[in-house]
C-alpha cells in the first residue's frame, strides 16, 4: 500500500504541473489563432513519464557512467513537461497552424484531466492522513 501512495505522491504533482502548463499553452494557441505565421505549441509530458516508468516499449540506451547522456529520464522525479512548437502542419495560407476546434477540444480534455488528477491527489493525501491518524 505504501508503494501506491509514494508513487502517486511523486507523480501526481508533476502531472498537475504539466496539466496546468498545458492549459496555459492551449490558451496561448487560442489567443494567436489569427496571428499570421504563428505555430502552435504543445506540452509533451506523458511520453517522458512513460519512458521514466519503463512503459514506452522503446529501446533504452545503456549507460554505465554518470557522465553518459541517457535517452530516457532516470526516474519519475527527473521528468519535466516540455513545450515544443509544431512546425510540420499548416492550416491557413498565412502560415498559422492553429485549428480553433482542435484547441477547444484539447482544452476541454485537459480541464477534465486536471480535475481528475486533483481529485486523485486529494484521495492520496486523505490516505496518508488516515494512516497517520491510525483510523481504521
Amino acid at each position: 500500500m505504501s508503494d501506491f501512495f509514494s508513487s502517486n505522491f511523486d507523480t501526481l504533482p508533476k502531472a498537475l504541473d504539466a496539466s496546468a502548463l498545458s492549459n496555459t499553452i492551449i490558451a496561448q494557441n487560442l489567443a494567436n489563432v489569427e496571428t499570421p505565421g504563428y505555430k502552435r505549441k504543445e506540452v509533451d509530458f506523458e511520453n517522458y513519464l512513460r519512458k521514466a516508468m519503463g512503459d514506452s516499449g522503446d529501446l533504452r540506451m545503456k549507460t554505465d557512467n554518470t557522465k553518459h547522456i541517457s535517452n530516457y529520464p532516470n526516474d519519475v522525479s527527473s521528468v519535466k513537461p516540455r513545450v515544443r512548437t509544431v512546425e510540420d502542419t499548416l492550416i491557413t495560407n498565412d502560415g498559422n497552424n492553429v485549428d480553433i476546434d482542435r484547441e477547444e477540444a484539447l482544452l476541454a480534455a485537459n480541464t477534465i484531466r486536471y480535475q481528475s488528477l486533483s481529485r486523485l491527489m486529494d484521495m492520496t493525501i486523505s490516505g496518508y492522513n488516515t494512516v497517520l491518524r491510525g483510523v481504521t
